[in-house]
């Protein structure tokens, strides 16, 4: 009964310990240093930080208050260096928790920051400031704001002489408050009200690379912005019959996991799938497992790019889709961060940045400091333009599908040094025409079944443009799509129905 007694006194000084460091949390994100506790007693700056690792560190759970009163008694008298202190002590955790002063975090965590506003981007013009961007899902997006709209008056005061960075001021406040714009627009004037919110850059755009292959890019999973743009691309896949998607990862650092998970279950066809694990503290619940929800739209093949910038919630995507077998990995090495942080405001304007979680994959577990092994392992590579040494082209004649000849060879040998095919070829075959078409859509040229004297031009200037310089060949991607196109070439495994939806054949 003793034994059990003691477990019982165990577990309420760990929840009283709990309560006491979310206290102190809380004091601390509200009034400045020197705060005063319940008892009265006066507390430093360290013990509200401190209060903070301590009720949320992942590796601070089991070693709490580390130096505590001797870094208190030197902080007493040295308060200046406790940026420097409090950074060498999170150090000895782990290499991710951090404190950052304002401009530090603004720099380092700039897809996450966002601001707040209407979301616009401004331009001064002749005739006054001028509207040059709207940005997907903002307010002023839904209030109908257009490119080109010039603003004639901010809350009812006139703006025509207003500067960008002056009226971007006014446009700016606290979220949730209205702003009032009135714009010209083709000679008559509209009025807007927008509420002010939270306004993130969308990291995420696509393209239709060949027939049925689709290729999308997701530079950061910055916000909830990010997950809404993935959510209409991949939804409106079946209305273009895509058979085959590239999904790029490339120098992706990561942000939200929950936005990652839900990426990878939107990818992934069957239900009750193990998805993924984060793994927190055990007083904050140990492992928590997601599941796939199923109803993915059923591709033909799905390949993820990465490389060594591809880290955090990024690698968590492409190996909850490699680990699943939803995906086929191809690039180099991802950088291996594998713990996730909170990110804690300070009063100051610092932020407190600490590991509270660890990202655990269905087959290879926590990847923190191990990284990803690409399936299909390749690096891309520099090449110089050597005018000289190209072999000579006749730019006066039609080359056509089938041709042999070393017209075609030379042909071929610029489009793979702009690397539009593997190799220099002197027949005409099929993989030199898909070149030759990609060539055409870049140089906006009508795209043919042959080389026209024009294309041929266009392809000898742009060797003369890049003669000389250095520059490099995207063999992941080049890779990723022949690999998808061989895949688009088989059988649909869907039928798109007239309504929007689509059904498994």
């Amino acid at each position: 009964m003793r034994a059990q007694d003691t477990e019982m006194e165990k577990q309420m000084k760990k929840f009283v310990k709990r309560l006491v460091s979310l206290a102190l949390a809380g004091a601390l994100l509200v009034v400045p240093a020197g705060a005063v506790t319940q008892d009265g007693e006066s507390e430093t700056w360290f013990d509200g930080v401190w209060a903070l690792i301590d009720a949320f560190g992942l590796k601070a759970e089991n070693d709490p208050y580390i130096l505590q009163n001797y870094i208190n008694k030197y902080l007493e008298e040295h308060p200046e260096e406790l940026y420097h202190v409090v950074n060498d002590i999170l150090s000895l955790l782990d290499t991710h928790s951090m404190y950052l002063s304002s401009e530090e975090y603004t720099q380092g965590f700039s897809t996450l920051e966002g601001f707040i506003g209407i979301g616009v981007g401004l331009q001064e013009t002749a005739g006054g400031v001028q509207i040059g961007e709207v940005l997907r899902y903002s307010a002023a997006e839904e209030a109908g704001l257009e490119i080109g709209d010039l603003i004639v008056r901010i809350d009812g005061e006139d703006a025509s002489g207003l500067t960008s960075a002056e009226a971007a001021e006014r446009l700016r406040g606290e979220e949730g408050t209205r702003v009032s714009l009135t714009v010209r627009r083709q000679g008559r004037e509209i009025e807007v009200d927008c509420v002010r919110r939270q306004v993130n850059q969308v990291y995420v755009s696509s393209k239709t690379m060949a027939d049925g292959v689709e290729y999308i890019k997701v530079s950061a999973i910055g916000s909830q912005n990010d997950w809404a743009a993935f959510s209409e691309i991949w939804e409106g896949l079946d209305e273009k019959n895509t058979r085959a998607v590239i999904l790029d990862l490339r120098g992706n650092g990561g942000g939200v996991i929950d936005i990652a998970l839900r990426m990878a279950d939107a990818m992934t066809q069957e239900a009750e799938v193990y998805l993924a694990g984060v793994r927190w503290r055990s007083d904050m619940g140990g492992l928590e497992q997601t599941f796939s929800t199923g109803g993915g739209l059923p591709l033909n093949q799905i390949i993820v790019l990465v490389d060594g910038g591809t880290a955090s919630a990024a690698e968590l995507l492409a190996g909850s889709l490699q680990d699943t077998g939803a995906a086929l990995l191809i690039g180099e090495k991802t950088y291996g961060k594998g713990q996730g942080q909170y990110h804690f405001p300070l009063v100051n304007g610092d932020k407190l940045v600490i590991t509270t979680l660890e990202l655990e994959l269905p087959k290879q577990g926590c990847y923190e400091g191990v990284g990803l092994t690409p399936d299909i392992q390749i690096g891309n590579r520099e090449v110089t333009v050597n005018g000289a040494g190209l072999s000579p082209l006749d730019t006066t004649r039609t080359l056509r599908f089938g041709d042999q000849s070393d017209d075609v060879y030379a042909m071929t040998e610029r489009l793979a040094l702009l690397g539009l095919i593997d190799e220099a070829t002197s027949t005409f075959d099929g993989d030199v025409l898909d070149a030759v078409a990609a060539f055409c859509e870049s140089y906006e040229l009508a795209p043919d079944l042959y080389a026209s004297p024009e294309l041929l031009q266009a392809l000898d200037g742009a060797m003369q443009t890049l003669d000389g310089q250095t520059f490099v060949l995207d063999q992941q991607l080049q890779t990723a799509l022949e690999l998808c196109k061989l895949a688009a070439e088989e059988p649909q495994q869907y039928t798109a129905l007239p309504d929007g939806s689509w059904k498994k054949n």
